[in-house]
């Protein structure tokens, strides 16, 4: 490409005669372009190509994106009200597992009562979680065997018994899984998930295992006595103490609590627990001694007789 703009400077020889001197032409190319010496002409340059420079310092540094997998473990959906749902592994589950869905239930609703059970305290980290519409997801630590438990409240108070009112599956874990739980699912039978709970104190300020009382006498109509044998209960100070714990929705109305041993009625000396109707709302509780006659330290077999009912809220 030619440009035909060229601009020419007429110089003078050095000591300024002008006579004879021999002038030389420079020759200025417009912007973008050089002289071509054969042509004497002005031509344009190549693109110029691209320097590489430092931009370390108006870099914008752009993260990978990441797409992280799913965690390991359940996710777990319920048709039915009232559900409740863990995973724990098949290596935890114990042997007994009478008032296991309970407990699990129990560390989401009383965590203060249930932790200071040692008999269930290995089970908190199983804590069950309300199961809906909306999947719950239940973590898994690890691939392995499982056991998907599922429960639903207040059965006794719809069917009038407890009856098929749980789900208890071993699955085998290895990567996210979705479980979706109807009432068909509710085949198992998980022993009163809602009733008042007696504790009696253990040696060394630990508590000896819970039990139930009132089981299935909802309603003043089904009002009556329960009788529960506890083996091997300390005696302190010659007494014997205990506490009964109301940690469903639902208000127990308890007449007594008779205590026997050796074939004699132990005296209540503390709380109104033989006689009266003591009134329990939830998440309260009413505690007791009785005294053992003839014994100040030791251990002793005690038969405990519970009177009342109970009204689910």
């Amino acid at each position: 490409m030619r440009f035909a703009g060229v601009v020419s400077l007429g110089l003078l020889a050095c000591g300024g005669a002008s006579q004879g001197a021999k002038s030389s032409s420079v020759v200025i190319c417009p912007a973008g372009s050089l002289l071509d010496p054969q042509k004497q002409a002005c031509v344009a340059m190549e693109g110029a190509k691209p320097v590489a420079t430092d931009t370390a310092e108006t870099e914008t540094h752009v993260e990978p994106v990441v797409h992280r997998a799913a965690s390991l473990g359940v996710d777990v959906s319920c048709s039915f009200e009232k559900g409740w749902v863990a995973l724990m592994p098949a290596s935890e589950y114990p042997k007994d597992d009478e008032f296991l869905m309970q407990a699990l239930i129990g560390f989401a609703q009383d965590p203060s009562f249930w932790t200071s059970q040692a008999d269930y305290k290995s089970f908190e980290p199983y804590a069950a979680k309300p199961c809906t519409a909306t999947p719950t997801h239940l973590a898994a630590s690890a691939p392995g065997d499982y056991y998907l438990l599922a429960g639903q409240e207040d059965t006794f108070s719809l069917r009038g018994k407890y009856d098929k009112n749980g789900v208890r599956r071993k699955i085998a874990v290895t990567s996210p899984t979705t479980v979706s739980l109807s009432p068909r699912d509710l085949t198992f039978t998980w022993d009163c998930i809602s009733c008042p709970w007696v504790v009696v104190h253990g040696e060394g300020g630990r508590d000896l295992e819970p039990f139930v009382v009132l089981a299935n006498r909802r309603g003043r109509s089904r009002r009556g006595s329960d009788v529960h044998v506890v083996r091997h209960v300390p005696v302190a100070g010659g007494l014997v103490a205990l506490r009964v714990v109301e940690i469903e929705r639902e208000r127990t109305h308890l007449a007594s609590l008779v205590l026997r041993a050796n074939g004699r009625r132990l005296v209540a000396t503390a709380g109104a627990l033989d006689g009266g109707d003591v009134e329990l709302g939830p998440r309260t509780q009413v505690t007791a001694t009785y005294r053992v006659p003839g014994m100040n330290e030791g251990f002793v077999d005690v038969e405990v007789e519970a009177t009342g009912y109970y009204d689910p809220l």
